[in-house]
């Protein structure tokens, strides 16, 4: 076998860890509008779209730690872009649900984010786009699924 070929599922695993580092680097070197970290905008994605849900629930579905949960909701209810609610089913469990602000600054994260891929893609066909939008969305499906088939 040649050294100097690669096999594609060592390509995908090199040019994912590339991808990561470079994407975030050129978003941060972009910034434009408003902005947020990265565990902050998908808690409150996942609220908008879910509606209440206990803190254990966001940790599960994003995959994150409880502990890193904890602190990023502290840190959205010190801004006011959540709040605490009692789960009528179990006073013991607090839900979260975003407030009447969030959703107003998520557009304009989510906008600033989008005019951010708009302007590094620029020069790609809308064709590429597109197959980059739909092989990403492929890869974090067949990644849920399989996380999801361990748990």
């Amino acid at each position: 076998m040649n050294i100097n070929v690669q096999s594609p599922f060592s390509m995908i695993e090199s040019q994912i860890s590339i991808f990561i580092r470079r994407a975030e680097a050129a978003r941060l070197s972009n910034i434009m509008g408003k902005e947020m970290d990265r565990s902050s905008y998908l808690i409150l994605q996942h609220l908008e779209k879910a509606g209440a849900v206990a803190i254990k629930t966001i940790s599960t579905i994003l995959q994150l730690d409880i502990s890193t949960v904890s602190r990023q909701i502290a840190a959205l209810e010190s801004k006011g872009l959540i709040r605490r609610l009692t789960d009528p089913n179990d006073a013991r469990i607090s839900l979260l649900e975003l407030t009447e602000e969030a959703p107003s600054l998520l557009a304009e994260v989510r906008e600033s984010r989008e005019v951010f891929f708009k302007q590094l893609l620029s020069d790609w066909s809308e064709d590429e786009v597109r197959l980059l939008g739909n092989l990403l969305l492929k890869f974090n499906e067949t990644a849920e699924q399989r996380i999801r088939s361990r748990n």
